[in-house]
């Protein structure tokens, strides 16, 4: 199947059969997570395996939209790396990168000295939200340095 242009809207349109393949690859890796989580944890499998599943099933639809949808409906910029906001957030992210990497090194030295014992779960969430708050303030401090 070919794509399609909307005459209305102007865009391209996607073939259905991405749309299905989208569906069945999402529902499957939502699934696969839920049996996964459903093999590893102790409390009951059928619950464990149905909320695993309904929670992963929108980014699971998420990304494999993005992988075998976008490509039809979404034009990439051909000039990405000239704009403004593409070097903001490179600026960021960078810039948030070297931060994680002193903080954890921080946080291990006071876990090492101190005995506390943190679980894996924790310190991974921590370091997560400490990457994504620290990119989302360099972005902003990027963009009022620019205007």
């Amino acid at each position: 199947m070919s794509n399609t242009r909307n005459i209305a809207t102007g865009r391209q349109e996607a073939p259905v059969g991405a749309y299905v393949l989208m569906s069945v690859v999402g529902v499957a890796l939502a699934t696969a997570f839920g049996a996964a989580a459903a093999l590893f944890r102790e409390e009951s499998e059928a619950l464990t395996f149905g909320v695993f599943a309904a929670t992963m099933l929108g980014p699971c639809l998420s990304l494999s939209w993005f992988v075998l949808v976008s490509r039809y409906t979404v034009s990439p910029d051909r000039h990405a790396e000239e704009n403004v906001e593409s070097r903001w957030i490179t600026n960021a992210t960078s810039g948030a990168c070297t931060d994680t990497y002193a903080a954890c090194g921080i946080a291990l030295s006071a876990v090492v000295v101190t005995g506390l014992d943190i679980s894996g779960s924790a310190a991974l969430g921590g370091v997560l939200v400490l990457m994504l708050v620290d990119t989302a303030v360099r972005y902003l401090v990027e963009k009022r340095r620019s205007c």
